[in-house]
């Protein structure tokens, strides 16, 4: 008598939940049915674990995926980030730090008045203000985040640097 008041309780809970799920995929769509249907799966499985029917480590994984579902947006999100990570870190690895070598090519290479003048486009009196906007207008051009590459934007800088000394 006891296994047709479960059955009977079992088939209510699954036409409440069957419509349930009827009426949130009408209003939310595909997403919502796949979400509902995972967590109820988590559920049934944990109650099955309860009761011994399944193994807790069968039920504690199919867990962790249906909340995977929930996660799995924030992690493809952070992907970018972590591409980044990973490229600076193989950069650093392989030797290839681009902004080190570049400094040392900085440094290798001085660059004297006349020359930073030439990189930038100024005349020899050009004021404070037009070297700092030929500097700008260069640099917008060439950065290394824009296209360009690191030993260009250092000469530019270095040119810069060398040109508003004799302001200060």
């Amino acid at each position: 008598m006891y296994r047709v008041i479960i059955i009977a309780a079992a088939l209510v809970v699954a036409w409440y939940l069957w419509n349930w799920l009827k009426s949130g995929y009408q209003k939310h769509g595909r997403p919502f049915a796949v979400k509902a249907t995972l967590v109820i799966a988590a559920g049934v499985l944990l109650l099955l674990a309860s009761i011994g029917r399944v193994h807790w480590l069968g039920a504690a994984l199919a867990s962790v995926l249906a909340g995977l579902r929930f996660a799995l947006p924030l992690l493809l999100r952070s992907l970018p980030f972590l591409h980044q990570f990973q490229k600076a870190r193989a950069e650093q690895q392989t030797g290839d730090n681009s902004g080190a070598s570049a400094k040392q090519r900085e440094n290798s290479g001085n660059i004297d008045e006349h020359e930073a003048r030439e990189i930038l486009g100024v005349t020899e009196n050009a004021s404070r203000q037009e070297i700092i906007e030929a500097h700008r207008r260069l640099i917008q051009k060439l950065h290394p985040d824009r296209g360009g590459n690191d030993y260009l934007a250092s000469r530019i800088n270095r040119a810069k640097d060398i040109l508003l000394k004799q302001f200060d």
